[in-house]
Parts: structure tokens; C-alpha cells; sequence
């Protein structure tokens, strides 16, 4: 994030950057589980791509487990597991 942002207050800050700020403080105490719901839904293809990078290195090295809801299905292929939950409704009431 740009230097002279640094000083503003987060509600001056575009979303995208709210996000990025939103996840900067979750990082800070090294949490056990990291619930990010939907952290680059504002954000273009460059800076989503580099957050998710950092989100992931920061989370492996404080240890934490890193949950990351999107309903964009490109993001996959980036994670170690993908969970669709249409598929578990669909198990819940019984169709598959």
C-alpha cells in the first residue's frame, strides 16, 4: 500500500485497501485459524493474485490455518483444498 495512505483513516481508503488493511490485522496476532471471507472481491487480477500470495505466506509462517471463502472458482487452483459448498447441500439433503 502507497506510503502516504498510511496515516489515513481506514474509512477514506477505497474497499480494496480496507480489505488489505482488514487482513493486515488479522495476521498481526498470529491466530490459530484465519476466516477470510471474500478478502479480494474489490480487488483486480494483479493485486489479487499478490494478496493472496502474501495472505498465504503470512498464514504458514505464523502457523495458521487459513480458511478462504470466494465464490470465484478460479481460485481454486490456488489453494491445497477446495470445498464447494453447493455440494455439501446437496449431500445435507440427501441428493447425492
Amino acid at each position: 500500500m502507497p506510503e502516504e495512505l498510511l496515516n489515513k483513516p481506514v474509512i477514506e481508503l477505497s474497499i480494496g485497501q480496507q480489505q488489505r488493511v482488514a487482513a493486515a490485522r488479522a495476521i498481526i496476532g498470529k491466530p490459530q485459524l484465519i476466516i477470510a471471507d471474500e478478502p479480494t472481491s474489490a480487488l483486480d487480477y494483479a493485486n489479487r493474485t499478490a494478496f493472496i500470495e502474501l495472505l498465504m505466506e503470512q498464514a504458514k509462517e505464523a502457523d495458521s490455518t487459513l480458511v478462504f471463502v470466494s465464490h470465484d472458482p478460479t481460485l481454486e487452483k490456488l489453494f491445497n483444498t477446495g470445498l464447494n459448498l453447493q455440494d455439501i447441500n446437496l449431500i445435507k439433503t440427501g441428493a447425492i
